[in-house]
């Protein structure tokens, strides 16, 4: 009389061939989830940059009910809580970095920095050699551009350049 086996699992080839499979998941799916970091930095960024157009447009009704609009003169200001902003055709004024610390209430590790011509750029300190030099060039990477308007009428420029290259 033959006895019957009644033990079930699997065998050793069945086990190299999941684990292999499991490997090769590992491998492609892997590089999806380490960029996390960069990822959140772009949204803080664009996050920043809706604040700044939210804020802008509303310094801009104010710099409208005060009749301040129409003049590329920085020296035309309003009031936004307990400071003032300096407005080019009734936008604030991308020369200052005391406006947009007025108007955004930014995370410690994020910075302004102005060159004088009207470009303002917030930019995360932890990116690359940020932390010693703040970026000037125009498109740097993990940055938030403002340019002025430059005419009546015309809205500010802002521009979001990405932490992922």
């Amino acid at each position: 009389m033959q006895k019957v086996s009644t033990q079930k699992g699997f065998t050793l080839i069945e086990l190299i061939i999941v684990i292999v499979l499991l490997g090769i998941l590992a491998v492609t799916a892997a590089p999806k989830f380490l960029n996390l970091q960069d990822d959140a930095r772009d949204s803080v960024l664009q996050g920043i940059a809706g604040s700044l157009e939210s804020s802008s447009s509303v310094v801009y009704g104010k710099a409208l009910i005060n009749d301040v609009a129409g003049t590329s003169d920085a020296s035309q200001t309003v009031d936004v809580g307990s400071s003032t902003v300096s407005l080019v055709y009734g936008y604030p004024a991308g020369q200052t970095t005391a406006n947009f610390t007025a108007l955004l209430d930014l995370p410690d590790e994020y910075q302004v920095s102005t060159d004088g011509t009207g470009v303002a750029i917030i930019y995360y300190t932890g990116f690359g050699t940020y932390s010693d030099t703040a970026p000037t060039a125009a498109d740097a990477a993990c940055t938030v551009e403002y340019t002025n308007p430059t005419a009546e009428g015309e809205r500010p420029s802002i521009e979001v350049n990405t932490c992922v290259q």
